[in-house]
């Protein structure tokens, strides 16, 4: 996989390996690291770097395929076809953010799946959900808006 990342598995989280998979490739995809265009690692790549069965690799190019974020082309390889575009989210004094595993009723809304979404507990108590993976919350400090640190939730609790 020379000029690509490394992709990291931890064999003892309880995230099925199939997607850490498909979320390590969508994060490669957000941050433009495999753009348009771009042939993801095959199968023997992660096979060979990874001990990743094909049938787990094939699971996690089936489910970045669903979300319409790559396609496959026989004899060539898997390709990025689109990037999904990233939601800001302003912050005001007294909002909250949280994050959590969607409801049932959210997943069936969304393409989401089993992706974290984050809540946005406004001051007034409203609450407005955004998947995780592809929503950026900025502060407001002074009427300004201010990128807030990146932090990647595990899922873990």
């Amino acid at each position: 996989m020379e000029g690509r990342k490394s992709v990291q598995i931890d064999y003892d989280s309880a995230e099925p390996v199939y997607l850490q998979i498909a979320r390590l490739i969508f994060d490669q995809i957000i941050k433009g690291e495999l753009p348009v265009g771009a042939q993801i690692p095959s199968g023997n790549e992660i096979q060979q770097s990874k001990g990743v069965t094909r049938v787990t690799y094939q699971h996690a190019v089936d489910r970045l395929r669903e979300a319409g974020l790559v396609a496959t082309r026989p004899g060539r390889g898997t390709f990025v076809v689109a990037v999904p575009v990233v939601q800001e989210v302003d912050l005001a004094p007294g909002d909250q953010v949280s994050a959590r595993m969607p409801t049932e009723r959210e997943r069936e809304g969304s393409d989401a799946g089993l992706s974290p979404v984050l809540v946005v507990t406004r001051a007034d108590g409203t609450e407005e959900v955004y998947p995780a993976s592809v929503t950026v919350c900025r502060a407001r400090i002074s009427g300004a808006c201010q990128e807030a640190p990146e932090i990647h939730d595990t899922g873990h609790q």
